[in-house]
């Protein structure tokens, strides 16, 4: 997979289903080529990428209306790396096209203003205000906070080097004055990350320096280094109080939480915008209390709904479950109150819990200690995704497994490509059933999903339990629950 391959295809279609049929199948690999590439090669084939948005227009696959979902996908990648390669052109084309409403859209504008100088002696300044207030809206619709954040950073790289050219350091010290000007009006410019990058990046910086950092944004997290080591459910006054409750359910650990939000936290907001809006490696105590507090409700809400369509498969059997991202184990704390509640013979037998917070995993393991009601061997991986190993996936036994996938697959911060499905489909054995349950973002982010479904029923025989994008309550939804039989 490469740029030629990708173009050379995409000039030979000549209609939209074509087209489609081809992102089906690719879509995944063509991600993960773009996600590969570092600041310095995309910049070598940039120009291509460009391309790409006119020969779509040219060969008419694509329409300023009624694009298939997995065409948006595509227009939303792209538009994506013409954000990171500031194309001015390509990202005027393409905002015709790209769905209504997405948050994309106004970073797009953003980049749009801040490219298009002709006076750099007051120009950027003047533009300041309207650039961040783009960028600060679209976070309100972003579901993963990092992309505004990443702007606002791309703006000021693009700015400092400007300067550096040009030699104007009194212009430059001006201009990262009003960081802090702005503050108070908006909230996206107190982020740590921005706070950081202000403090080391300078126009002294030299370019090796900015193109690292750039690379380092890319990459969408902080690399880490796994020590295989045993961890124990947390204790602390936390788990006492947990343990005072003769009968505890997940709603006295919710209660928990929100009291000492409201007793000892003076800035919640704060502390609920660390969250990054629940995408957050966690590694602060009170950001664990903050997270219940804030999406408690919701995973319990779209995961009691899940549970509805899946349940009765496992009645009066025993089963094995994968909580795969689980920060504090809430989806399988809640599948375990569910199971209490319905008053079902369920037995769970073994459980794996992963998780890269090694903070949020023991507290994790706190959960369950204290929720189950029988003995359950339970294994705890702390790890990202893409550093999980076959091995650490295999359980050795003949029981039904479920995949808990609870805000997760839509996640960017790991790679959803052949390596990681095939990880699974090589580990697993007998029936597996998958549960996943995203908030209903953009047609990028649910193609996650329905790339991820789409492996195992090419490849195994399948049955979809359940399809939905519609919301509960006021909670966004995108669900696939599906059936695996018969792994080998």
């Amino acid at each position: 997979m490469d740029i030629n391959y990708i173009k050379k295809n995409i000039e030979e279609f000549e209609n939209q289903k074509d087209f489609s049929i081809f992102l089906e199948d690719k879509l995944l690999d063509i991600q993960s080529y773009f996600e590969s590439q570092n600041t310095k090669q995309l910049g070598s084939i940039k120009f291509d990428i460009e391309d790409i948005i006119y020969d779509l227009v040219d060969n008419q696959l694509i329409f300023k209306e009624d694009n298939s979902s997995i065409i948006n996908a595509f227009l939303i990648l792209l538009a994506e790396l013409f954000e990171e390669l500031k194309l001015t052109s390509a990202i005027i084309e393409i905002i015709e096209y790209l769905p209504k409403n997405i948050s994309i859209s106004k970073r797009l504008n953003a980049v749009v203003l801040y490219s298009k100088v002709n006076d750099i002696s007051c120009e950027y300044h003047n533009k300041f205000e309207k650039i961040i207030s783009l960028i600060d809206e679209s976070r309100e619709d972003e579901q993963f906070k990092y992309k505004p954040i990443y702007a606002v950073i791309y703006f000021y790289l693009q700015v400092i080097q400007e300067f550096k050219r040009t030699k104007q350091i009194e212009l430059y010290e001006s201009f990262k004055e009003l960081f802090c000007k702005y503050s108070d009006k908006y909230f996206i410019l107190n982020d740590n990350t921005i706070i950081d990058i202000l403090s080391s990046i300078s126009i002294n910086s030299d370019d090796t320096k900015i193109s690292l950092i750039k690379d380092d944004l890319k990459k969408n997290k902080i690399q880490q280094i796994y020590i295989e080591k045993e961890l124990l459910p947390e204790i602390s006054n936390y788990s006492k109080k947990l343990n005072e409750y003769p009968s505890l359910t997940f709603n006295e650990i919710f209660r928990i939480s929100k009291d000492y939000i409201d007793n000892y936290i003076e800035d919640e907001k704060k502390v609920h915008y660390s969250l990054k809006r629940g995408v957050k490696i966690l590694d602060e105590d009170e950001e664990l209390y903050q997270y219940i507090k804030s999406f408690g409700k919701m995973h319990k809400v779209k995961l009691y709904s899940s549970f509805d369509k899946v349940i009765s498969k496992f009645n009066h059997k025993t089963i094995n479950v994968l909580d795969w991202g689980c920060g504090q184990a809430l989806a399988t704390s809640l599948l375990i109150d569910y199971i209490k509640e319905k008053d079902l013979n369920i037995d769970i037998s073994n459980i794996i819990l992963i998780e890269p917070s090694s903070l949020a995993l023991s507290r994790g393991l706190l959960h369950i200690d204290v929720l189950k009601s029988n003995d359950i061997d339970i294994k705890a991986i702390n790890k990202d995704i893409d550093s999980l190993e076959i091995k650490d996936l295999i359980i050795d036994n003949s029981n039904i497994t479920l995949h808990l996938f609870s805000n997760i697959l839509d996640v960017e911060f790991f790679r959803l490509d052949r390596e990681f499905l095939h990880k699974i489909s090589s580990s697993q054995k007998g029936f597996n059933y998958f549960l996943c349950v995203s908030p209903n973002i953009n047609d990028k982010r649910n193609t996650r999903l329905d790339m991820f479904y789409k492996y195992f029923d090419d490849n195994f025989e399948t049955e979809l339990i359940s399809d939905r994008s519609s919301d509960i309550k006021h909670y966004r939804r995108y669900e696939k629950v599906f059936l695996v039989k018969n792994y080998k």
